[in-house]
């Protein structure tokens, strides 16, 4: 059964550190190197310091982590609340299309998952690399910094009346962060109809899939430290942030990919391989992406080729085992990214599978990018669907990589979560 619980909240006293502005940041994972450099220039308590740490000294970059982690809770930098609360998050951002929007989530502890239960549910592959990066911090600092992100089912609004307090009161916290987004938080009272409601639900993880199997991992070394202890620990939860999938502020953007042209590449016969199996239409690359985003075909992928022009395909009505072959299930075949990589980029273009490639999540730069030819192909996709999330966790079914990007992600520092 899934447990949904509030919790002693660990947050920042703004009164010693200054501006949320500075604190909080995106999820780790999406912090390259020149972002980092800039958020910790904002900040000695910015969440950066710990969250992507560096070496001092002889010491390394979680020896440094949990120094400062430590001695911001010694300084009372960091608060842990007295009593267990949920905390709501309100994001208001504006979109790819340049649409301003308001998404509404909340952050709550989670019981994690016994190895039997299906609860808890994933769509993407994970590496052992930032897992074990991610042990490394966890262990370092007994806390979760940032949060797993999590959909659920809500058609019947159950839940209107718990996040709708955002309505009643100022945030107790506000803060924009590097990627645009305006993140208000509030903290409300334990509320027991949130955990009933959860307890016969599943949950889909949008984001964070490293950092949940990386809880798991260390709630089975701290059972196996500690045998003596009895009843749940702090560490048998996990941090985990809420938005439900009918919420209008769910975003899911595509990754376009830019592939190289292989040795030895012909457009003309490489389009001709293609309609087997799909109907191309040929039109300027300004026609695309209205055309890409409003046809009804059930799979259609946009296709920009250096010198060759652009070009709308859709797939037939065809069994897509012939295809895609018949080892991945109905949920992973009926998705257009899977199409893509293995119907177009493996068997068509004969590019082993796992090449990496270059993800564009601007369309406009996507076309741009072989029209100038920094890429041979443009491929061009329409966005998954929450269902399709849904449908090829339900299967275990991982998606291929970046299939789907979350817009905005979940921030880090509103609240931690300790486990000890």
């Amino acid at each position: 059964m899934l447990e949904v619980r509030a919790f002693r909240g660990l947050t920042f006293d703004t009164g010693k550190t200054g501006s949320q502005d500075a604190i909080i940041t995106p999820p780790y994972d999406v912090i390259g190197p020149e972002e980092r450099a800039i958020l910790a220039a904002k900040s000695p308590y910015n969440l950066v310091h710990v969250q992507l740490p560096m070496p001092s000294g002889d010491a390394s970059p979680y020896e440094n982590a949990e120094k400062i982690f430590e001695g911001w809770l010694k300084d009372g930098v960091l608060v842990q609340d007295g009593q267990p609360h949920f905390y709501l998050l309100r994001q208001h951002f504006t979109d790819i299309e340049g649409v301003a929007r308001t998404r509404r989530g909340f952050f709550a502890a989670v019981k994690i998952p016994e190895a039997e239960e299906r609860i808890i549910l994933g769509h993407e592959r994970t590496f052992a690399k930032p897992v074990e990066d991610r042990l490394k911090l966890t262990a370092a600092l007994q806390a979760n910094l940032g949060a797993v992100f999590a959909l659920y089912d809500d058609d019947d609004a159950q839940l209107a009346a718990f996040l709708g307090q955002m309505e009643q009161s100022e945030p107790h916290a506000t803060a924009t962060t590097i990627d645009g987004v305006r993140q208000e938080f509030w903290r409300v009272d334990d509320d027991p109809v949130v955990t009933r409601f959860f307890e016969n639900k599943t949950l889909y993880i949008a984001d964070g899939h490293h950092r949940f199997q990386t809880a798991g991992i260390y709630r089975d070394q701290m059972r196996a430290a500690h045998p003596e202890a009895t009843g749940l620990q702090p560490y048998d939860y996990v941090l985990m942030g809420f938005v439900a999938l009918n919420d209008p502020g769910l975003k899911i953007y595509p990754a376009h990919r830019l592939v190289p042209q292989p040795a030895g590449f012909d457009a003309a016969k490489f389009v001709e391989a293609l309609k087997p199996w799909f109907d191309v239409e040929s039109m300027s690359s300004d026609a695309l992406p209205e055309r890409l985003a409003s046809d009804p075909a059930a799979c259609a992928i946009g296709l920009v080729i250096h010198g060759a022009g652009a070009c709308l395909l859709k797939l037939r009505d065809i069994d897509r085992t012939t295809l895609l072959g018949s080892d991945r299930g109905p949920a992973w075949r009926d998705l257009d990214v899977a199409v893509l990589h293995r119907g177009i980029i493996e068997r068509v273009l004969g590019i082993a599978e796992g090449a990496e490639f270059v993800y564009e999540k601007n369309l406009a730069r996507a076309i741009e990018a072989a029209e100038t030819g920094s890429a041979g192909l443009s491929f061009l996709l329409r966005s998954v669907k929450p269902s399709q999330v849904q449908a090829c966790a339900r299967d275990t079914e991982p998606m291929p990589q970046k299939s789907t990007y979350f817009f905005p992600k979940l921030p880090s520092g509103g609240v931690l979560n300790r486990l000890i």
